[in-house]
């Protein structure tokens, strides 16, 4: 008897797709990585090699997904899916999920002149920047991911997705791989922050919206802020090199670190700034007054 994928046993069929899926990025990658230099086809090859080197690792976690899956039936897997309606109107998951983010740490606030709302005035300049810096195949490959989180999760909110992400053991991963790979394309922070800050205002402009560096701060912290935790111990670490490839987290740690000196310098500028104009306040106020001196007799 021949054996198709539709005969496979579920435990057979998840273990062969998560391999068509290692094998499709190590493909879809080749020509970035070409082109861009930022690794070289024997740094992917090593990395798809430690991938797949896992697999007896990962096999568990496949089992008992399987076995959940027989033990409630289709029925209830297509509950979470049959729940949610995409929009077809928006497309573009990735910014989704990464503006949700912002707005669930960032208070809005209204500006009483334009009525425009901060920060939500900032999602479709977010999006048409964050999607400048990948190509294509990439974007649609990461939509994808995004999207699929919405899907299982079985709402169209980003702020419900969040919420809900919290509640499951898996899809945090599946929602890291894509801000990760956003935090990746800050390698060169001075640069990528300043043509941020530059691409953001001259989108912007029409709003009548200017784009300071504490705006980038503040979007930047939202966005990537809760990748630290897990960059705080070496098994921490150790895990982000096995899921997302060999020297991820010191990348990660360096972009961070960049972050943090700009954060210091910044707040050490306003500072400065701030001085002499409580020295100029002190010199300006009334001095009290004094009483003549007694002459001695």
């Amino acid at each position: 008897m021949t054996t198709t994928p539709d005969t496979l046993p579920p435990f057979a069929r998840h273990q062969k797709t998560a391999e068509v899926l290692l094998q499709t990025l190590a493909q879809a990658l080749q020509p970035t990585l070409a082109e861009k230099g930022a690794l070289s086809a024997d740094d992917l090859a090593r990395a798809v090699e430690l991938m797949l080197r896992h697999k007896q690792t990962l096999a568990p976690l496949f089992a008992v997904n399987c076995r959940a899956c027989l033990a409630a039936g289709p029925a209830a897997a297509a509950e979470g899916m049959a729940a949610f309606q995409a929009d077809q109107r928006r497309r573009d998951y990735v910014t989704r999920l990464l503006f949700a983010a912002v707005t669930s740490q960032t208070p809005e606030t209204i500006d009483p002149i334009t009525g425009d709302s901060y920060p939500r005035l900032l999602a479709g300049p977010l999006q048409t920047h964050v999607a400048s810096l990948f190509y294509e195949r990439e974007w649609e490959a990461m939509n994808a991911d995004a999207l699929l989180l919405f899907q299982k999760v079985g709402v169209d909110s980003g702020e419900a997705v969040w919420e809900r992400l919290q509640t499951d053991d898996a899809l945090p991963f599946v929602a890291d791989a894509v801000f990760i790979r956003v935090l990746l394309r800050f390698r060169q922070f001075a640069y990528q922050r300043q043509h941020f800050i530059r691409r953001m205002g001259d989108l912007l402009r029409d709003r009548q919206f200017v784009v300071t560096e504490e705006h980038f701060i503040t979007l930047f912290d939202a966005m990537f802020g809760r990748l630290r935790p897990a960059l705080a111990s070496e098994l921490g670490r150790a895990r982000i090199d096995t899921r997302y490839g060999e020297e991820t987290a010191s990348t990660m740690l360096r972009i961070f670190d960049e972050f943090d000196r700009r954060r210091l310098e910044l707040a050490s500028s306003f500072k400065v700034l701030m001085e002499p104009q409580k020295l100029m306040r002190a010199r300006s106020a009334p001095r009290p007054a004094t009483l003549p001196k007694r002459r001695a007799p």
